[in-house]
Order: C-alpha cells, then structure tokens, then sequence
C-alpha cells in the first residue's frame, strides 16, 4: 500500500493521494514524537513537520523506501531540531566509569522505559529494526511484515525476535529491568496511546496540499528539510570518500604491479626526469637564463677563415660564438622521441643496462626512452654560415642533467645533408654542455693531460652557444660550451697514419667477451665509428675468445698479441690518477677502441672527461675517490681489466706509468697554475651564464672560499662544487703512499644508476 501512495502521489500531488500514508502513521510518529519530546504540544509540532516532510520528499523516495524506518528516522531529526541535540559525552567519558541512571521506582514502567526506547531502537541494525518497528510499534501482521522486509514470514520472525532481544539489553543497561515478554506486551498495551487530536489528519493533509511544489512554511519543517540534504550529503562524503580512497589505493597497486612487471622501469624514469625538472624550480637561480656574450670588442676573436686544420681550430682557450637556427619545424625534429623506458633496465648491482633495443644510440638516455634523430639546421662558427647542416642531441647525463632547461648537449655534421661542406678540414662538432662541471676546465684539463701522457686523445675549445628558433628565440644565449674535437677518420689519420683505422665505440659492462664466431653479434655493442674489413671484426672475436676462455697462463703469454700493453698502461695510470670513473672503470662506456693498422693490437681513447678529477660523484664520496686503488681500480665487475692486472708483465708496465706520470705530470705544482690560467679565460664567459654557475665556478676552481654542503643532495645539480685543486693534492699524495706500500686505498663502490 506505502508503495501504490507514493506512485500516486507522484502522477498527481493531491492530498487524498497521502492520505492512507498520514492515517497509517501519524500515531506512529506523535507516540515516538511524544516519547523524545516528553511534550504533547511539540509531538504534535514535529508530527506535523514530518508529514509536511513527506509531502515534499514523497517523490525523490525510493519505491522500495520502508516508510516505517523513514518516518522514523525524520521523527528523530526534527525531534533533534525541535528540543535541541543532547550534548555529546567528551572522548575521555568513554575511559570513566558511567553512573547507572536511577528510576524511581514509584514511576510505571512504561514511563521509566519510554525515554530511551527510541534511541535504543535506533541503535539496532535496520534489517532488526524494520520488524521490531512494525510488529512491536504498528502491531502489524507477520505477513506485511514479511513483505515489508522482502522476506518470509520465519525469517520475518526470527529478525524481530534477535531485535527485541537486543533492544531489552539496551534497555536494562539503563536500569529499566525487565525481560523479552514482560517489554511485548506492555509495548502492545501503549501503542496509540494518548491519541491524536481530533481534525489533526485532516489539518495536516490540508498544509501538505497547499505546498504544490514548493518548500513549507512551517519553520520545523524547513529545518528538518535543511537536516536531511545535509545528511544525505554527509553519508556520500563518508561514504563515497572512504571508497574512492580504496579505490586509489587499488589503482595505485594494480599500477605498481603492472609496472613491476617491467621491473618499475616506467616508473624510475619519471621519477629521474621529475627530479631534474624539479630542481630548475625549487634550486634558485639554476634555471636563470644567460646572457649575451661577448658584449663588447675586447674579447678574443678568432678568425676562422684563416684557420686551415683542427689544431688550429682547437686550442685550450679559444672561445668561438656558434649560433644553431632551426625552423619551428625542424626544432620540433630535433626533439626526442619517446620510445620508453627500456624493461629491467636495472641490474641487482645498481648498474643498468646500456642498449634500449628500439633506440638509435646506446647509453642511459635511450635506456630512459629517448631517443635522439638528426634534424636540418642552420650553423654560425664565429662568423662563417653554414646552411643545411645536421643537428641533433646528444649525451645521456649531460642531456637528462639539462631537462630543467634548453641547455641540452649538441652535435652538428656540416656534411650531413650537403657534401663538402667542412670548417678548417672538419665536419663535425660536438658541443658538451659542461651541465654537470662547475669547473667549467675538465674537460680541457684532462684531454690536454692524456695527449702529453703520450695517449691518442681529442683537443678542446669553447663555444658561447646561442640559438635560434622561428617565432621562438633569436640568437637566445644558452652558455658555455666545451668543443671537443670528433673522433673519427681525420683522427685516426693523424694519430695513426691511416684514415682505415678502425675505431669503435663500445656500450658493455663485459669487454671482450665472446658472443660466438658472428661478427653481426658484436655490431651493436662496438659501435664502427670508422671503416673495418672482416679481418679486422675477426681479430675482435679472437680477442673475445682469448679473454673469456683461456687460462692464466695463456692469457698472459698472448695477450700482448691483441692489446698494446705499453699503450693501455699509460691509458690505464691516466685513468686511475684522474679518478674517472665515468667511463672504463665503471660504467661501460665513454671511450673508444682502436685497432693499429700497423701493430694490429687494440688500444683506448678517452672520451666524455667533464667528470674527471674525481669529479664523478654517483660513484663513492669525494673521499672516498680521493683515496681510490690503484691496484683494484674498477667498480664492481671488469673481467677484462682483472684478468690484465694479474699480468706480470702489464704490472710493471703499468707502475712504470704511474711512477713517470707522479714525477712529469700530476702534480699541484704543475697543474694548479694551468687551471688558475684556464680559469681566469673562462670566468667571464661563465659569469655571462648565470649568477649561480659563475658562484659554484669559483668555488672549484678556488677564486672564492669553498661552502660546506651541508644538507645538500650530493648528486644533485646543487651540489657542493668539486674542488679540482684540492682533489689533485690528496689524489697524489694517495697514490704515493700506495705506490710506496704504506696504503691499501679504497675499492669503489656503486652509488647511482651508470
């Protein structure tokens, strides 16, 4: 019947419609009223509020509403708003102990028992409730109380007799004292007692026509109104926001286990990429853009026309003015493209993986997902325009170090996309952007260091690089750049005698070791930089073979016949005194291979130095680099280089090396003057960059007294600056007391990824 009203009352909103509604529980609803109130005046007050209430919620209900349980539970807010809420016990009641409430015990029972009838029953789960409401308050039938439930009479039954048992609990928790059968049938003596007015259905019936729509003027029934949005809207909140929690906590792990499943690889990128960006906006001034340089005519100038080869090209303080144009088009080519991150890219060691299968070029960045392509671009070297040349990024730290900004790492090839093209005899440059050398003379340093070594090893200059972009940028100063001479054909011509040199850059943690008789296995890992015939790809398998399969004894008898042990020595002692342990101590990469056309035996060429001098800071401390073995040098595993230290013949050769470079070369005397030199062309320049660049520039190179770091990340771009001055001073005195036998040094650890 509840349901056939509330279908008729919302095709047609007449009174007669609520009527059977209003009848049926209006004396339901005064006695709860009257019981809550303690007053026949505003029972019948709140009575009227309720009814009113349903009038205009009537057709928002639920079909399936139970109008009991509602009726009640409306009751109970407007009783709330009528005599005012019961002020809450403070949370430290619940730790006393509460006074039983004493009845008198000249009251009748049903008055002792009345004031805490409702809030008990309100207390009860709805499923007991509902029967407890209707069989014990409406004196209903079991099957309308079944079918009020949605359920069978027996199940009716047991529901309203495990509510009446619990609401009796209650009840004599409160000092009533009585049982199950004694509170049924006082209930049932009480029910409809005292009756309503006379008229009073009919008054009520009346206010709820005249509504026709709109909200009720009786101000309790208005309050009541406000009472029940607001719970309901309460209920979503905590209900709603208690499952969209668990929701995304369940997103969150079905994300950490589908990126698990590439050993997170997804995940460690956007973190490494987030942590970059982020501090071009929390490191102040790191982000300030530079300025224009030279900005006046005193400056060196270099005039490149009248330069005929590199050595002319690059001297250690010859500072060019290059320019990069790019159309819109072009500039958005040059971008990298995301190819993501390489799966398990992270070995358990915390070394990392060095080839993305789907990348162009190895190296972090293409194991992080990007991957560099050459674009068409405009060039202006100190004043000579090239038009049509190849552009693209490069770097792997270098360029992940520069995300906070547009001081990305580049290299151009005047010969890319118009041949001929060349500068002094060159083609190609590289640009490094010296992001991660607050020195600003690594680089220069430690290539001019390996050349007097007597080790093949690039020149240097330096750039003040600008760039251009169509509607973008005009000749937008980026900074100071170190130029390092390609290693390449012209190289190998000059070094060697022959532009067939055969030079490879290797990207591998297991140098030479055998990956079977196909030379197509090796191509990936030893990057041809050059030209090699077959021969000469099958003298690198045999040295594969050599390294990973015979014993100590024939290794040390043959390896002379592949490695240039004189050579690597001298290679290896320049290493080891530099502490650069970004490249073949430790990661895998940044050096070159070559094979002598003459000797036919394997050597090295240095590359990427911007963090030599110890400057490497995801490997030990700068202690700890300070004082690093010379007897074990590399970092983790180097099959290759143990199995060569353990050569007799190379120990020697190779002491001999550190003893002459201690003696000649690494010395504070030597080489504090060449960087006060280096430091002095550069400073202005470096000081054009940025305020911050040029402070932490005169922190490593000495021009100003040195900040203590502090609680500063020692592997971010905030970092303590390096001191090369004082590394070079400890790093000499380190290796002559292990030279001498008074230290053991310090064997490397892993810190970071690379």
């Amino acid at each position: 019947m509840d349901r056939d009203c509330l279908k008729a009352w919302r095709r047609q909103r007449r009174s007669e419609n609520l009527r059977p509604l209003v009848e049926g529980y209006a004396t339901f609803v005064f006695d709860s009223a009257l019981r809550r109130t303690r007053d026949a005046d505003k029972a019948r007050e709140v009575t009227r509020a309720v009814f009113l209430v349903l009038g205009r919620r009537a057709r928002w209900l639920r079909l399936n509403t139970d109008m009991a349980d509602w009726l009640f539970h409306v009751t109970a807010i407007s009783c709330r708003k009528c005599v005012g809420r019961v002020p809450r016990r403070g949370w430290l009641s619940w730790f006393r102990r509460q006074p039983t409430e004493a009845h008198s015990e000249e009251l009748p029972l049903w008055d002792r028992l009345a004031p805490h009838l409702d809030a008990s029953i309100d207390r009860l789960p709805r499923g007991r409730r509902i029967p407890v409401l209707r069989r014990l308050l409406l004196n209903q039938e079991w099957p309308a109380i079944a079918e009020a439930t949605r359920t069978n009479e027996r199940r009716a039954t047991k529901r309203f007799n495990r509510g009446l048992e619990a609401l009796v609990r209650r009840l004599n928790k409160q000092g009533v004292g009585l049982d199950v059968d004694t509170f049924s049938a006082l209930a049932a003596s009480q029910a409809g007692s005292p009756p309503l007015p006379e008229g009073f259905v009919s008054e009520v019936l009346e206010a709820s026509d005249a509504l026709r729509g709109g909200k009720p003027a009786v101000p309790l029934a208005r309050q009541t109104l406000a009472a029940l949005a607001w719970e309901r809207w309460r209920r979503r909140i905590f209900v709603l926001f208690p499952r969209a929690i668990l929701a995304l906590i369940a997103l969150i792990i079905l994300a950490w286990h589908i990126d698990g499943l590439t050993g997170h690889s997804r995940l460690i990128a956007m973190v490494l990429v987030r942590a970059v960006k982020y501090e071009g906006k929390s490191v102040p001034g790191l982000a300030a853009p530079a300025r224009p340089w030279p900005t006046n005519g005193n400056s060196l100038r270099l005039n490149l026309a009248e330069i005929r080869d590199a050595k002319g090209f690059y001297q250690t303080t010859n500072i060019v003015p290059v320019n990069l144009s790019f159309t819109r088009e072009q500039w958005n080519e040059v971008q990298p493209r995301e190819i993501g991150a390489m799966p398990h890219f992270m070995k358990a060691d915390g070394s990392i993986h060095l080839r993305h299968p789907d990348a162009q070029r190895s190296g972090l960045a293409g194991v992080l997902g990007f991957d560099f392509h050459w674009a068409h671009a405009d060039v202006d070297i100190g004043g000579l325009i090239f038009t049509n040349v190849g552009a693209r990024l490069k770097g792997n730290g270098t360029y992940l170090g520069s995300l906070y900004g547009n001081k990305h790492p580049f290299k151009v090839d005047l010969n890319k996309y118009a041949k001929g093209q060349k500068l002094a005899g060159m083609d190609e440059f590289t640009f490094n952007n010296l992001i991660n050398d607050h020195s600003y003379v690594s680089d220069a340093l430690g290539y001019a260091f390996y050349r007097e070594a007597g080790v093949p090893a690039s020149r240097t200059a330096y750039a003040y690089l600008s760039l251009s972009v169509d509607g973008q940028w005009q000749r937008n100063p980026l900074g100071l750049y170190a130029m390092v001479e390609s290693v390449g054909s012209d190289f190998a011509l000059e070094r060697f005698g022959s532009k067939r040199t055969p030079i490879f850059k290797p990207v591998t943690y297991e140098l030479f070791k055998d990956l079977g008789d196909d030379a197509s296995a090796y191509e990936t890992i030893y990057d041809l930089k050059t030209k090699a015939t077959p021969e000469q790809w099958r003298r690198i398998i045999q040295f594969a073979q050599l390294v990973t399969h015979a014993n100590d004894e024939e290794f040390a008898r043959r390896v002379g016949e592949f490695l240039d042990l004189e050579a690597f020595a001298r290679y290896l002692a320049c290493e080891v005194l530099l502490s650069n342990y970004d490249g073949f101590l430790s990661n895998g990469q940044n050096f070159f291979l070559y094979l002598h056309p003459v000797s036919n035996r394997f050597g090295i060429i240095p590359w990427d130095l911007d963090l030599c001098w110890g400057g490497f800071f995801l490997i030990g401390t700068t202690e700890e680099r300070e004082q690093a073995s010379i007897r074990h040098p590399w970092v983790g595993s180097h099959r290759f280089l143990e199995r060569v230290m353990r050569v007799k013949a190379f120990s020697a050769l190779y002491r001999g090396q550190l003893e002459d470079l201690l003696a000649h070369q690494f010395s504070p005397e030597r080489l504090s003057p060449r960087i006060d030199a280096l430091a002095q062309r550069v400073r202005e320049p470096v000081a054009a960059e940025s305020d911050f660049r040029v402070r932490k520039f005169e922190q490593a190179v000495g021009l100003r007294p040195w900040e203590a770091p502090g609680r500063k990340r020692q592997d971010g771009a905030d970092r303590a600056p390096h001191r090369i001055k004082r590394f070079i001073e400890k790093r000499a005195a380190s290796v002559r007391a292990q030279l001498d036998g008074k230290s053991e040094g310090v064997i490397l650890r892993r810190n970071g990824p690379g």
